[in-house]
């Protein structure tokens, strides 16, 4: 498969340790993202080849996509979604039998497609995330860094993502069918274990506090500093200061909807 990467032009400014790094192939990459994620970044700096973690996102989303729609089904998906959403909840309770039936269809037929198109998502989402950390790292922290660059540093951080869907995969064969959460799968965060009185704005906002999320920001603070060359340390506040203002936003206009 050709490698979608651009080699950075060669930097002249100060050196550091990371830039006497022997050079790690494909898999050693991956491998490193996990288990020592600054050597994995600082390959970045090498070359922004993004296409492993970009493939084994995509079969992990597909595992996950075929096991929901064989098992559970595109309408228990669909009854999944509104369940889990309140103020969807509501209308449905208030709907004729056949807004009701045209509602559940809608849903389904969305959820399934949804499902089907999880690479494009991935992109947009890397892509829209990549403009973001170029911005914060050049103009905030004063770093130096590409477009490119960052969009291979969300790539990789986005790879504790397969757990995430390897494990939804397991509940959708071990849990309740009728209980399972399209959304939140997992429960790998404290929302998911709050009742349907709570608090909808406590709700979302804890149910944005989950392990794979956090380590998913982890990662970009680390990465995104080293491919920068700024402090790891203000690579991580920035990202995490970053993502607190937008769940506390996100939260805010969730409970004001609902």
């Amino acid at each position: 498969m050709p490698e979608p990467a651009i080699t950075p032009m060669p930097y002249t400014g100060p050196s550091d340790a990371y830039d006497s790094q022997p050079p790690l192939t494909a898999v050693e990459r991956v491998t490193n993202t996990f288990v020592a994620p600054t050597k994995t970044f600082a390959d970045l700096r090498r070359s922004t080849s993004w296409w492993l973690p970009f493939v084994l996102m995509v079969v992990c989303g597909y595992i996950f996509a075929v096991a929901g729609l064989t098992h559970i089904g595109p309408r228990g998906l669909a009854e999944s979604s509104i369940r889990n959403n309140p103020t969807q909840n509501e209308r449905m309770q208030n709907a004729s039998p056949e807004q009701r039936a045209q509602t559940m269809a809608i849903t389904a037929t969305i959820i399934q497609w949804s499902l089907y198109v999880t690479p494009v998502f991935l992109l947009v989402f890397a892509a829209i995330g990549a403009g973001l950390l170029w911005m914060g790292f050049n103009f905030l922290l004063g770093g130096k860094t590409t477009y490119y660059g960052m969009f291979a540093v969300t790539m990789f951080s986005f790879l504790p993502g397969c757990f995430r869907s390897l494990l939804g995969t397991v509940m959708v064969f071990a849990g309740d069918p009728d209980s399972f959460n399209l959304n939140d799968p997992v429960g790998t965060n404290p929302g998911f274990y709050m009742g349907a009185d709570s608090s909808v704005f406590l709700k979302t906002l804890l149910g944005s506090v989950d392990i794979f999320a956090l380590w998913i920001l982890l990662l970009m603070g680390i990465g995104g500093a080293i491919v920068a060359r700024v402090k790891v340390k203000s690579g991580v506040v920035m990202v995490l200061a970053a993502w607190l203002i937008f769940v506390l936003v996100k939260a805010g206009i969730v409970a004001a909807t609902s």
